[in-house]
């Protein structure tokens, strides 16, 4: 028997899901939303998600509102901060909000930096290879 697909709750804009859409297609469930509120209505119900996934812009910047929440309410759930689309963010900026990221406890995946090392298909495997992993050992990929 084939064990159940995933939950993963998608915290993005809808112009930043198709990454990770595309990666994750049949081979986990996702739950899409687009506000700090909207995610939250979903973290607090039985069974919880096995992965937040999270992109920078998400309601008008608010990732880390949604990381620490996660963190302080829900510690057993896994939490990646992306970066999901390619735009116009300092790379000083990009590696503080990795930095950020990891000293919060959460994973960071660059997805464009991936599909330019790697070219789209292989960096879609990739990300769903880290994001299947993440949801399988409860952490870090």
């Amino acid at each position: 028997m084939t064990p159940p697909k995933p939950q993963i709750l998608l915290a993005a804009r809808p112009i930043a899901r198709e990454p990770f859409r595309a990666a994750l297609a049949g081979h986990a469930d996702i739950v899409e939303t687009e506000t700090l509120d909207h995610s939250l209505s979903h973290l607090r119900i039985d069974p919880p998600p096995a992965l937040v996934c999270c992109t920078i812009l998400f309601d008008e910047s608010r990732m880390f509102d949604l990381l620490r929440w996660v963190k302080s309410e829900r510690p057993d759930i896994p939490f990646v901060c992306a970066r999901a689309m390619l735009k116009d963010i300092p790379r000083i900026t990009l590696e503080a909000v990795r930095i950020a990221s990891l000293s919060l406890g959460a994973a960071f995946i660059d997805v464009p930096a991936m599909e330019n090392q790697y070219g789209d298909a292989e960096a879609r495997d990739r990300l769903r290879t880290a994001l299947l992993t993440i949801c399988e050992s409860g952490g870090a990929a």
